[in-house]
């Protein structure tokens, strides 16, 4: 694959974690959402979210500060995004972050193994959890294809 190939933007098909000997889990449920965004000029922003997403309980961005705390932990658990710059090394696309929802992030540089599919790219990771060991697929399609 190459990074012209990789420009553009992509909606999320698939999310699923694997484990060894444990069928496959979908995170953000079978009606996950998502858009990862690859510019030519090597800025990128990814989002994930859950399809069915609970209410905040506010009228808009600017209340949402004020929003009950457990509804606010519902909404951080059922949402992901990221942006920063990336480039393609091999078959991995690397993203350096910049922003994140998860403050710790910010700084890292996150490797995907990339893979064209039949109906668009895979993005995948492995890394060690409380559960052992697992691997992070995202199957994506062409945002210009979805609609």
């Amino acid at each position: 694959m190459t990074a012209d190939e990789l420009v553009g933007a992509w909606r999320l098909e698939r999310f699923v974690v694997e484990r060894a000997g444990r069928p496959p889990v979908e995170p953000f449920g079978p009606d996950a959402q998502g858009l990862v965004v690859y510019a030519a000029d090597g800025w990128m922003s990814a989002v994930l979210s859950a399809g069915a997403r609970a209410p905040l309980g506010a009228a808009g961005l600017e209340t949402a500060a004020g929003a009950d705390p457990a509804a606010k932990a519902a909404a951080f658990d059922s949402y992901l995004s990221y942006a920063g710059r990336w480039r393609l090394e091999g078959d991995e696309v690397a993203h350096t972050v910049e922003l994140a929802l998860v403050p710790e992030v910010v700084g890292q540089t996150l490797r995907r193994r990339v893979r064209r599919t039949p109906t668009g790219i895979e993005l995948s990771y492995a890394a060690p959890t409380r559960g052992g060991a697992a691997t992070w697929r995202l199957s994506w399609r062409r945002a210009e294809d979805t609609r």
